[in-house]
């Protein structure tokens, strides 16, 4: 009785930690931040982002902005009126939804001046021995989210079941 709940236990975490996808931050223009002067393409170029990696603009707050646009726009530099416009200085921007996005600076001319990013999101990554498939990502068109607070996979009921398991064993 005592094995097989061992067992059963080690297959829930093995099952539950197999999920997770390793997220990583991008600093974006790494040590010079979001800012005129650097060319973001190059910088994006040699980089992989998935589903749950984050971006982090750092630039100097009232001087500079970071605002996700379609296409088009990122062409003419174009800031829609109803784009969310962030302004912190250290914006995070969880990426949620697979496909290309697109970033410009949405103060004066910088996006002409070249400050403007785009990439390209990719699917979850998992750990290689997985046993378990990705869950279907979403659309690309869905809405952007910027700072979104992460919770965690496992439920209360799930932790008192392991917890539970764990003294009886």
């Amino acid at each position: 009785m005592t094995l097989s709940r061992a067992l059963f236990l080690f297959a829930l975490i093995a099952t539950i930690f197999s999920t997770i996808a390793v997220a990583t931050d991008f600093v974006v223009g790494d040590e010079k931040g979001w800012t005129l002067g650097v060319d973001y393409q190059a910088w994006a170029a040699d980089k992989v982002f998935h589903l749950g990696d984050t971006l982090t603009f750092n630039y100097v707050a009232g001087k500079d902005s970071v605002v996700r646009v379609n296409g088009s726009d990122f062409q003419s530099c174009s800031v829609p009126w109803a784009a969310p416009v962030l302004g912190s200085g250290n914006d995070k921007v969880v990426l949620t939804t697979y496909g290309r996005r697109w970033y410009i600076s949405g103060f004066a001319n910088h996006c002409k001046n070249g400050q403007k990013l785009v990439i390209t999101v990719l699917p979850s990554q998992q750990l290689p021995w997985s046993p378990v498939p990705s869950p279907s990502p979403s659309p690309s068109d869905a809405p952007w989210s910027a700072t979104v607070p992460r919770r965690s996979l496992l439920s209360k009921k799930l932790l008192k079941m392991i917890h539970t398991n764990i003294i009886v064993v």
